[in-house]
């Protein structure tokens, strides 16, 4: 059994390769999050719990999954942390909010493109593309020690440096004031439906952000397939990613447009 949590794909993929291979269900934490879904029978598997990182720690929506999360009979535990350079103490504070309820047995982070686009360019097509292949191959090395059940701490990008002041700008930047959508907008309804918080709603076929606070996923401004969400003035000439393999079938969200601006919508990139 694998708990993911994804905002642009990359943990997805990450979570989806090892859930083929040991032939286990994906359960997805905002989902779970938002049907009150918190008991889970493992039956004796290995459990992985895979999450992006989000300034050195966890996102607000693992988070709240983790806090009301109880499991029986679990086997092997193991955490996979997906970052752009620096994977914190993620980790940690997993295993902090667990506390007695589950030992995390193994822990690993993983170099993937960058998304925050709120905060920097996201890497250019090729630059994601080598990420992405390098990525593949630490994966299949994770998933060779996850069947050997191997038990350890295996990240190499990790550091408790910069937690606490990361988690306080975390808090800051939460604030979805600076969201905006601008006259590219072609009223598809995709950031609606894509939101794991379900944020954004459309009003008058035009989105709104409906809350005071998100988890900064980052989903809605990277798989606009028209660019036209913003965040305050600094997203406008940079590029967007999502991984290629998370694309809106694979979400269960069908386009509710066939046009032109779908068609090479599962590539996962726009510059």
């Amino acid at each position: 059994m694998i708990f993911v949590f994804s905002g642009t794909g990359n943990s997805y993929h990450a979570a989806k390769r090892i859930a083929a291979h040991f032939n286990q269900n994906m359960v997805d934490m905002a989902a779970a999050n938002r049907y009150n879904r918190s008991f889970y029978n493992a039956g004796g598997e290995s459990i992985g719990f895979m999450f992006p990182v989000y300034f050195y720690g966890l996102p607000t929506i693992v988070e709240e999954f983790l806090k009301n999360l109880e499991i029986v009979n679990p086997g092997y535990v193991y955490c996979i942390s997906t970052c752009a350079g620096d994977s914190g103490a993620a980790c940690e504070e997993l295993q902090d909010i667990l506390g007695d309820r589950l030992k995390v047995d193994a822990s690993f982070d993983l170099l993937m493109p960058n998304n925050a686009v709120f905060y920097e360019d996201v890497p250019s097509k090729e630059e994601a593309a080598e990420i992405n292949k390098a990525a593949d191959e630490r994966i299949d090395e994770y998933i060779a020690r996850i069947e050997s059940r191997e038990e350890g701490d295996f990240r190499t990008m990790a550091s408790k440096d910069g937690f606490e002041e990361g988690r306080k700008a975390y808090a800051k930047f939460r604030n979805t004031d600076p969201f905006s959508y601008d006259e590219k907008c072609i009223e598809c309804r995709i950031c609606e439906n894509v939101c794991p918080e379900q944020v954004i709603k459309v009003y008058h076929r035009k989105p709104v952000w409906d809350e005071m606070q998100c988890t900064m996923c980052m989903s809605c401004i990277n798989m606009c397939p028209k660019k036209a969400l913003q965040f305050g003035d600094v997203t406008q000439d940079r590029g967007r990613y999502f991984h290629p393999t998370y694309y809106m079938w694979s979400l269960g969200v069908n386009p509710p447009y066939k046009c032109e601006d779908f068609k090479k919508y599962d590539e996962g990139f726009r510059s």
